[in-house]
Order: structure tokens, then sequence, then C-alpha cells
């Protein structure tokens, strides 16, 4: 016979236990958080030491970097969770923007990558870099039209930077390391100025940020 007690006890059972999944999830996603900007600068710096750089004008793609580079593209949907997370304390609507387009941005921060892992497959298949280059300088209307999507890198990089400097629920160096890395990553990836300075300096700046929003984070829940 059963009794309230022991049907009870089953349902129980049978329940997802959600504290356990919340608890997992707060410890894991800080870290995730700071692996995907880690793993970005890590790939910057194969093309700063030319690491398997490709020949003639590709000589801006690392074949490491693409594949470093497109795998940090993952952990960076927990980057702007935590970083959007830790701004809705103060402006929840804000922090929540920040978490959406940081989904978005993530998306965009992988198509390069994605390009240039191909870019390597049609070298190794005997396709002359130049015209590869050319490629690149020159794309298909519907390729132009994703162009907007990588943008939000930019984007979600601004908002997130400017919240943390008027909230102040980060340290002011976080935000401003987060607005700087704007310009920088301009300059080495649209201007090629300096790419093997720029590049990994704008990651980074990109790392500084988020470590000092995830470690604010980390002390407003401890």
């Amino acid at each position: 016979m059963t009794t309230p007690d022991t049907t009870a006890l089953e349902t129980r059972q049978h329940q997802p236990d959600v504290d356990t999944w919340t608890a997992a999830m707060e410890r894991l996603l800080p870290v995730a958080a700071i692996v995907g900007p880690t793993l970005a600068l890590l790939a910057s710096l194969f093309v700063t030491f030319d690491v398997l750089t490709l020949p003639g004008d590709l000589d801006w793609i690392s074949e490491p970097e693409a594949f470093v580079g497109y795998v940090s593209t993952i952990f960076l949907f927990a980057t702007w969770i935590v970083v959007g997370r830790t701004i809705a304390t103060a402006a929840p609507r804000t922090g929540i923007a920040v978490t959406l387009m940081g989904a978005v941005a993530a998306i965009g921060y992988a198509n390069p990558f994605v390009s240039r892992l191909m870019s390597i497959d049609l070298v190794d298949y005997g396709y002359a870099a130049d015209e590869i280059d050319e490629v690149w300088d020159n794309p298909s209307l519907f390729t132009a039209l994703t162009l907007p999507i990588a943008f939000t890198v930019f984007l979600v990089a601004l908002v997130a930077g400017i919240a943390v400097l008027t909230t102040k629920v980060a340290p002011a160096w976080a935000g401003a390391a987060l607005i700087a890395y704007i310009p920088i990553f301009v300059l080495a990836q649209a201007g090629y100025v300096a790419i093997r300075v720029t590049y990994p300096l704008a990651n980074a700046l990109l790392l500084a940020g988020v470590v000092g929003t995830v470690a604010a984070t980390s002390r407003s829940r401890s």
C-alpha cells in the first residue's frame, strides 16, 4: 500500500535537481567566460610569432590561429552571459541587452575564423593564395550582408564598457579596457596596422575587461 509519505518521496526522486544544476552553472560559467577571451588572445599570438602562416598575400592567416580562434567563440557565449548578468545587478535592461547582443557577437566573431579555415583548405588544395586574398577583398553580396553581425562584437563591448563605467558594478579599468578593445582591434584587423602588436593587444584588453567584471561578480556572490 502506498502511503502519502512514500508518494511524496517518489515524486521528489523523479524531479530534476534544479539546485545542483544551478550550483554547477554558477561554478562553470565564470570559468568559461574567461576561457573565451583567453583563447582569443592565444590565437592572436600565433599571428604575432608567425606560426604556420599562409603564403603570399595570406600571410596574415595562421593555421592554429584560425582553429583556436574558432574554438574561442564557443566560450564567448558564456563571456557575455556573465558580463550581462553582472551589469544587470544595477541596470537590468542593459544587462539583458548585453547578454543577447553577446550571443549574436559570438556567432559574428566565428565567421572570419570559418573563412580562415576555408582559406587554409583552398591553399592545401593548390589554389593560389593571391586569388583567395582577392575573394576576401571582394566578397559577394550575401557574404557582405553578414558583416553587420561581425560588427556586433564591437557594439556589445561598447555597451558593456559604458555600463560598467556608469553603474560601477566592476572596476573602472575593466570598463575602460572593454571600450579600448574596439579601436585597437579595428586597427589590427581592418587597418592591418602593426597587426603583430595590435592584434594581441586588443584581445588582452578584452580579457582584462572580462576578468575585471567576472571577478566583481564572484566577490558579490561570495
